[in-house]
């Protein structure tokens, strides 16, 4: 207990202690200066220069662009920064791949469209049996539609029925009929067959108020005569989201139904081949 006494004591002698730094010249050996102080105050002097630098160095860290230079820092930093850039590459990747599908569906529309509003050359004497032939031949056949690798891959992807109801009126390509009429309680919801994006959604005289979707697989599906709209064009729909709500519009209609098509490529094909409408 003594030694450690005498070591305390002899320490807090030293910090008390007075000493002496002389600056002489060493040509003349004059006293240039003479500068004086004690331990306690040359640690005081060395904390607090300590301390005040650790305050700078953490100030310009904090709030200067030198923190990306400090080692792990600018690396998070980046890291947030990519995260952030590829979000919006992935979202614009989306947004292109969508107005794809919106183009392409505009195109397979339009053909579709020509395909079915084509005017016939006159038969010149040729019988109304051979008019309907030709007219029956614009789109493809139920045969044809069967036969064709499209369908036969169509019917392993499952749809979604757009109402619940009974079939007024089949597929007839005879008659250029190119969907189904469905009868269904005033009111109900039509839905989407499958995921897509609205590529029109607009009133016509003869078909009132009318929505068409472009799906995945080059397939269209269209929706008419119904009561309101519920989607807009360039709007993203899931499989079994309400679309649009029944209705009786257009002059081509004789009370509230759902006059529903589905097109490939311009081509009709029958809707009751892959829907149970029941």
């Amino acid at each position: 207990m003594t030694t450690v006494s005498k070591g305390k004591k002899k320490f807090k002698e030293k910090l008390k202690d007075t000493y002496r730094i002389l600056v002489i010249d060493v040509e003349d050996l004059k006293e240039v200066g003479n500068y004086q102080f004690t331990m306690a105050r040359l640690y005081t002097l060395v904390i607090g220069f300590l301390l005040i630098f650790s305050v700078l160095l953490v100030s310009m860290i904090a709030f200067t662009p030198l923190k990306r230079f400090m080692p792990g820092y600018g690396d998070i930093e980046e890291n947030h920064k990519f995260i952030e850039l590829r979000k919006k590459i992935t979202a614009l990747e989306m947004d292109l791949e969508d107005q794809i599908v919106y183009t392409q569906g505009l195109q397979n529309m339009l053909s579709g469209q020509e395909i079915e509003n084509l005017n016939l050359p006159e038969s010149n004497g040729k019988s109304g049996d051979n008019a309907d032939e030709n007219k029956s031949s614009i789109v493809l056949s139920d045969q044809e539609v069967n036969e064709s690798k499209f369908t036969r891959s169509l019917n392993n992807l499952y749809f979604v029925s757009p109402i619940l109801g009974s079939i007024s009126a089949p597929f007839d390509r005879l008659k250029n009929h190119y969907g189904v009429d469905i009868l269904a309680a005033k009111g109900t919801a039509i839905k989407s067959i499958t995921s897509g994006v609205v590529i029109s959604s607009d009133f016509t005289v003869e078909t009132g108020n009318t929505l068409a979707i472009q799906h995945p697989n080059n397939l269209i599906s269209i929706y008419k005569h119904n009561s309101a709209l519920l989607k807009n064009i360039g709007d993203k729909v899931s499989a079994g989201e309400a679309v649009a709500i029944i209705g009786n519009t257009g002059e081509l209609t004789d009370g509230p139904h759902l006059h529903f098509e589905l097109w490939y490529n311009g081509n009709a094909i029958n809707p009751e081949n892959f829907i149970n409408f029941q």
